[in-house]
């Protein structure tokens, strides 16, 4: 089969715990453009934070970004799908987790809206170096009722994050997506948004078959686009539920993965 398109989540499958790409990875992503593949990031950062990697590694075609929720062009910024957040549902998602002291973000046009200022966000800010707007709201269950997020991420201790969504798919789950992007972080989007769903649209948009299609991630987030794919490929450092429904697992993120990967299977 000869691959066309290859979707790279980011942290923790090209993108390592410094945020650094290792010179292996970038070198084999270089060398699968020109062989004439189409590269892009499928992630769960939003689309300014997900730019500088695109830059990093000289990708040009349409981003996957919030999860799945917006594809939108490196080369222009103009947006090819977007979908966003029921107000009512996202609110009373919010209520939850402030009820329970949980610091949220909520992501509406490219701008991180919180209740208050705590060091979970210096914790958050931390994976996101380019330097995102942040807006303090007094009344934040009322600003994302009246303007649609994008998406909402929350953060706690990882013992913590996997009951705080099984309790919100409980109370909203018939309303938008939960899923788990880091040992720290939930996230939220609107009902039927995930990667998978974003990268069948994109190979739709660019006339690609299914079986054409390479995915590669590490974390419950990308389950659905690395089972959608042709060929979908678990990091070695995937945790187990994503390695089980794999094509095949590769080498860990310290070892290149991605690399071997494009060098096995694309090149």
């Amino acid at each position: 089969m000869q691959y066309r398109l290859l979707a790279l989540d980011l942290d923790g499958t090209v993108v390592n715990h410094d945020l650094s790409v290792s010179p292996r990875v970038r070198k084999a992503i270089e060398a699968a453009q020109r062989a004439g593949v189409i590269v892009t990031i499928a992630t769960g950062r939003m689309y300014g934070a997900a730019m500088p990697f695109a830059r990093l590694l000289d990708i040009t075609a349409p981003l996957i970004c919030y999860q799945g929720a917006v594809i939108q062009n490196a080369s222009d910024a103009h947006i090819r799908f977007a979908v966003t957040m029921p107000g009512a549902a996202t609110a009373e998602a919010i209520a939850y987790l402030l009820a329970r002291d949980v610091f949220v973000v909520a992501y509406i046009d490219e701008v991180l809206h919180i209740a208050h200022k705590r060091p979970e966000l210096d914790v958050y800010l931390s994976y996101h170096p380019e330097g995102a707007e942040v807006r303090v709201c007094q009344d934040f269950q009322a600003v994302v009722h009246a303007n649609a997020p994008t998406k909402v991420l929350f953060v706690a201790q990882p013992e913590q994050v996997a009951p705080l969504l099984a309790d919100l798919d409980a109370r909203v789950g018939d309303r938008l997506m939960t899923t788990q992007s880091h040992a720290l972080f939930g996230e939220l989007t609107a009902l039927g948004v995930n990667k998978g769903v974003a990268l069948a649209e994109l190979a739709r948009q660019l006339d690609i078959p299914r079986d054409a299609v390479v995915a590669i991630g590490d974390q419950a987030n990308d389950l659905e686009m690395v089972e959608w794919a042709g060929l979908g490929l678990a990091m070695g450092n995937a945790i187990l539920p994503l390695k089980a429904i794999a094509n095949h697992i590769l080498p860990t993120i310290a070892e290149d993965g991605v690399a071997v990967a494009i060098e096995q299977f694309i090149l």
